[in-house]
């Protein structure tokens, strides 16, 4: 399967910290949100939202991106 890119985004402001943590994805704050956008196939996206829940981050949205 082709990777598609995804926004997901974050309730709070990740830390550098957390955002190494999504290797490959890069980070763009948003007001009061964190959102990560990168190129993923399926089996990469659920492991970044593992990684979510592991964190116990609050995720709030999954986007898929229009190319």
């Amino acid at each position: 399967m082709q990777p598609r890119t995804f926004r997901i985004i974050l309730r709070g402001r990740l830390s550098e910290r957390f955002a190494s943590a999504f290797d490959g994805m890069r980070l763009e704050p948003g007001p009061g949100d964190s959102v990560l956008v990168g190129s993923l196939d399926q089996a990469q996206l659920h492991s970044i939202l593992e990684r979510v829940s592991d964190f116990g981050l609050e995720l709030l949205r999954v986007e898929e991106l229009s190319e």
